[in-house]
C-alpha cells in the first residue's frame, strides 16, 4: 500500500474484512502487504545515494509545471515499493561484507522480481524500483543492462523521472 499513490480497490474497506480467521480468536492470516518506504528531504543523510535522485527528478522548469497539484506534496520525497527495497539493500549489504556470490544471488533474485508482471502489477513505484535495479548494475560495471533498466523506467513515465539523469550520465560513460 502507498500513501502518495493509489490503485483501484486498495482502499477498500473488504479486504481487512475478509480476513481469513486463524486457529486462535487473536490470531488473523492475511494478505501480506507492505506500505511503500519514503524518505523525506530531512532524512536525506540516512537516504541511499541514488535515491537522492528521486528528490530532484525534474530536469527543467517544465516538468515541475506539469506536476499535478496531489502530486506536488510527494514529488520532493524518494518513495521506494518496500520488497525491491529489500532486494537494493540486500545487494548493497553484501557487497559490503565481501560476499560476492550473495551479492550476485541477490541481484539475480531482485532482477527477477522486477521481471515478474504478478510483481509488476501490484508496484507503486515501478520506475523507483527500475531506476534501484539499473543502479546495481552500474555499480557492477554492465552500463548497457543499467541503460537498459533506467530506459525501462522511462517507460513507465518520463516526465519528472529521475531515470533522465540516469541515461544521461550512463550515456556519457558510453561515448568514452
Amino acid at each position: 500500500m502507498c500513501g502518495c499513490r493509489s490503485r483501484q480497490g486498495d482502499r477498500d474497506l473488504k479486504v481487512f474484512a475478509n480476513m481469513l480467521s486463524g486457529k486462535t480468536e487473536f490470531e488473523y492470516s492475511e494478505v501480506p502487504f507492505a506500505f511503500c518506504v519514503r524518505f523525506i528531504r530531512q532524512e536525506s543523510y540516512c537516504t541511499p545515494l541514488i535515491l537522492l535522485f528521486e528528490m530532484n527528478r525534474n530536469i527543467t522548469q517544465a516538468e515541475v509545471a506539469k506536476r499535478h497539484p496531489t502530486e506536488k506534496r510527494w514529488m520532493d520525497c524518494a518513495e521506494v515499493d518496500a520488497r525491491p527495497f529489500l532486494h537494493y539493500l540486500q545487494y548493497l549489504t553484501y557487497g559490503g561484507l565481501g560476499e560476492r556470490d550473495k551479492q550476485l544471488h541477490a541481484l539475480g533474485v531482485f532482477e527477477s522480481y522486477m521481471l515478474d508482471l504478478r510483481n509488476m502489477l501490484h508496484m507503486y513505484h515501478v520506475e523507483t524500483s527500475l531506476n534501484l535495479l539499473g543502479h546495481c548494475y552500474e555499480m557492477e560495471g554492465n552500463v548497457n543492462a543499467a541503460l537498459h533498466y533506467y530506459q525501462q523506467s522511462l517507460l513507465q513515465g518520463a516526465t519528472n523521472n529521475p531515470a533522465n539523469w540516469h541515461v544521461r550520465r550512463v550515456s556519457s560513460l558510453l561515448s568514452y
